[in-house]
């Protein structure tokens, strides 16, 4: 025990340098797409490469935020950015498989890999998560770093965040999602671009009841949720943002206006933009 913990003092001396400032992430500048609205507030057009609409906290419905922890890290509020049990419960794991079948990453270490790391895979790299993780948990709410999670997320189809995905997805706000479809929202991180629902949709089922089942294990949803979830039919298509005005020709002179005393930041700086257009 002296020894490991000597060589953790000793590593975390050496990697402190290079560490990063945790606190950069409460100045953290979300990719957000331009949006032009009509003077009472309805959307003309939504122009930027990645969709993301950022939610605060509270407005993220509970069992959406249930589904995530279910299949992401269900010790989420009970850790302090490293769960040691499910390190030592996955090697156990990967032990016996002879292999690497299951990982241990928090939510933390996922946001603190995102935002700070390379995605090269050594020691260096992992301990540095750990280390990061551990100061995002001494600076940082849980509250604060869930947010973080689930509004810089990739869910593919060029969605990033929760918000977005259920736009692109199911043309529905987060309050509207039914069980099923935060489940299917839940279970697109592990892989994006294969599990989404319009890319591979027997795929997202497979992954969707996956996410269902350990909602169930962990009592998050009764057996009569699990069960109408289960059997919902896998019905999804892409969706665009939810216009309410058809006014193109003004939302090109305002995309044309706002590039030319802006930049091209524009497309991600999160702009909103009303104009006179009742």
């Amino acid at each position: 025990i002296a020894l490991i913990a000597f060589a953790n003092v000793c590593a975390y001396v050496y990697l402190k340098p290079a560490l990063p400032d945790v606190d950069s992430l409460r100045d953290v500048q979300l990719q957000v797409p331009l949006r032009v609205y009509t003077r009472d507030g309805k959307l003309i057009a939504s122009i930027g490469e990645q969709r993301r609409i950022p939610v605060r906290y509270e407005q993220i419905p509970k069992k959406l935020i249930l589904a995530f922890l279910a299949t992401e890290d269900d010790r989420f509020f009970r850790h302090h950015g490293v769960d040691w049990q499910g390190i030592l419960r996955a090697a156990v794991a990967n032990a016996r498989a002879g292999g690497i079948r299951q990982g241990a990453s928090t939510i933390t270490m996922q946001v603190a890999r995102d935002m700070f790391l390379t995605p090269r895979r050594d020691m260096k790299r992992k301990m540095s998560e750990i280390y990061i993780s551990l100061l995002m948990e001494s600076a940082f709410t849980k509250e604060e770093i869930f947010s973080l999670y689930v509004n810089k997320i990739f869910l593919g189809q060029r969605s990033y965040g929760v918000a977005a995905a259920a736009e692109v997805y199911f043309g529905k706000s987060l309050d509207q999602l039914t069980v099923a479809e935060m489940a299917t929202l839940a279970g697109i991180p592990t892989a994006p671009s294969v599990v989404n629902p319009v890319a591979n949709a027997e795929a997202a089922k497979v992954r969707r009841t996956h996410v269902l089942g350990r909602m169930l294990d962990l009592n998050y949803i009764t057996q009569a949720e699990y069960d109408e979830a289960k059997n919902s039919p896998m019905e999804s298509r892409l969706h665009g943002a939810s216009i309410e005005v058809d006014a193109p020709y003004v939302a090109e002179m305002v995309r044309n206006d706002m590039q030319a005393k802006y930049g091209e930041g524009v497309y991600t700086a999160g702009y909103k933009v009303f104009t006179t257009v009742d």
